[in-house]
């Protein structure tokens, strides 16, 4: 997809696929792949995530014959929104303007060394 951070979108479907689906497959493998103890390859090849997977790409390949280029355009801008809204990105730390140091020197104290 040009123009989305996959990765930012696939965390953010994820997370969204753990609360819609609790207790179920979907979200179980979900949960598995945020938490890093599997890849969506070894969820993909597992035999408890399989039929998941094979129904979803069933489906997605009957969608994607019925789509047109410019609807394919204008799904692709709406999952780069959804990104930017479902996990936007991490904005640094504001800098927080610092206070001038107490400085005890007093002006009113010459130097031996000062020309009078």
């Amino acid at each position: 997809m040009t123009g989305v951070d996959e990765r930012r979108l696939r965390e953010a479907l994820l997370r969204h696929v753990v609360r819609s689906a609790p207790g179920q497959p979907a979200g179980e493998m979900a949960q598995e792949v945020l938490s890093g103890r599997m890849t969506m390859a070894a969820a993909a090849g597992s035999l408890a995530y399989r039929d998941l997977f094979a129904a979803a790409a069933a489906e997605g390949e009957q969608v994607m014959r019925s789509i047109s280029p410019q609807e394919l355009a204008e799904a692709q801008q709406t999952l780069a929104v959804a990104a930017s809204i479902l996990d936007p990105p991490v904005l640094p730390e504001p800098v927080r303007p610092r206070l001038p140091l107490d400085d005890e020197w007093d002006d009113s104290v010459t130097s031996p060394w000062d020309e009078s």
